[in-house]
């Protein structure tokens, strides 16, 4: 009887070192894709004598890519949330309160900023406003009027839901800093956080299961970002929120969901469809691939005087949706840097930059 019990253990031990490659093999698993956000290591070449230098590129190409990976991440990303209520990926995924999910610190160490661990120095944001107003200066040269937005994390507008242990300090924030930097230069720097903080009182402005804003929030950023270009070009067409017709609806999930593999379980409840009322409009007329970029710019024609040029992250994307109609040709890149190439070809009268709170580091290379 023992020698049978030894053989089952045997046999069932066995099987398990084989399952991985088994599944590698037939794609027992392969219905379950990644959703994680990520690029899994490629599968590195062989070069003599360069024999360690392998191993360790090997080993992190089969920790990332090994038969079932995928299946067992989806069972404990579910153990862990539905039973325990954590994130399977703390370092990326931050499980908030009552069905928050927040972007965790292997972004830029976002948590981090907000706790006030990563501050940045009065030096630091001078340099950055420097820096601005020096590329402010080449651009009015050129007939462009620049503009700097930032897009706040939704960490700043929702702390609330921030688990209890993640809590914001109560000290300046990094934008806080920077933005008395700004104040003293001529660059006009937006910030929207009261905008949107009083904005939520009446809608909700960003994903629970996603990075960004919403299409609201989207729009109360494009409210005030055009009534700011508004009081240097009064040309620009007016804009209020009540020229559009908004349509709630429960919305699908996002993408900190996604990533945890949790789409199925966990649902967006509140979205928003907005349609504009008034006769301002704008086409896509073309989509420009980028030879360094694999994502493409946009081009729109729409109904305002000027021709604008937005640099921004993926904030940016919603945008597209209601900024067009106020210029008459709008470039849309999706880039962190002054792009030459696009201010030659589009010859733009504005350049909006667009950057998220927890990237405004980056502003000092722009």
């Amino acid at each position: 009887m023992i020698q049978i019990r030894s053989r089952i253990v045997a046999v069932s031990f066995a099987i398990l070192l084989l399952l991985p490659t088994i599944d590698k093999l037939v794609g027992l698993s392969a219905w379950i894709q990644s959703t994680e956000n990520r690029q899994p290591a490629p599968l590195p070449s062989f070069h003599f004598p360069h024999v360690r230098q392998f191993v360790v590129w090997f080993d992190q190409h089969y920790k990332e890519n090994f038969g079932g990976r995928n299946a067992l991440f989806y069972m404990y990303s579910r153990l862990k949330y539905k039973v325990l209520g954590q994130s399977p990926l703390p370092e990326k995924v931050v499980v908030g309160k009552e069905g928050w999910f927040y972007l965790g610190n292997s972004y830029n160490k976002v948590v981090d900023q907000h706790r006030g661990l990563v501050p940045l120095s009065d030096k630091e944001a001078s340099q950055i406003a420097e820096h601005l107003t020096k590329r402010q200066q080449e651009l009015a040269k050129q007939g462009i009027k620049f503009y700097v937005m930032i897009a706040p994390d939704s960490h700043t507008i929702y702390p609330e839901y921030l688990p209890d242990h993640l809590q914001q300090s109560n000290e300046s924030s990094r934008l806080d800093v920077l933005k008395r930097a700004m104040v003293k230069t001529t660059v006009p720097f937006i910030d929207i956080r009261d905008t949107l903080l009083a904005a939520k009182r009446t809608h909700r402005v960003y994903y629970q299961t996603d990075t960004h804003w919403n299409d609201y929030g989207t729009l109360v950023g494009c409210v005030a970002l055009l009534n700011r270009i508004r009081q240097d070009k009064p040309a620009t067409p007016s804009v209020q929120q009540s020229d559009y017709h908004i349509k709630q609806w429960a919305g699908i999930n996002g993408d900190l969901t996604r990533m945890l593999m949790l789409q199925d379980n966990v649902d967006e409840k509140i979205a928003y469809e907005i349609r504009p009322m008034h006769k301002l409009t704008s086409r896509e007329t073309a989509v420009v691939p980028r030879e360094k970029n694999p994502l493409p710019s946009h081009r729109f024609a729409g109904s305002g005087t000027d021709r604008l040029l937005f640099i921004g992250d993926s904030f940016s994307i919603s945008m597209m949706q209601y900024l067009p109609a106020y210029f008459r040709e709008s470039y849309f890149v999706r880039d962190g840097k002054l792009d030459d190439e696009a201010i030659h070809t589009e010859h733009p009268t504005i350049l909006v930059l667009e950057i998220v709170e927890r990237n405004i580091s980056q502003l000092a290379t722009f």
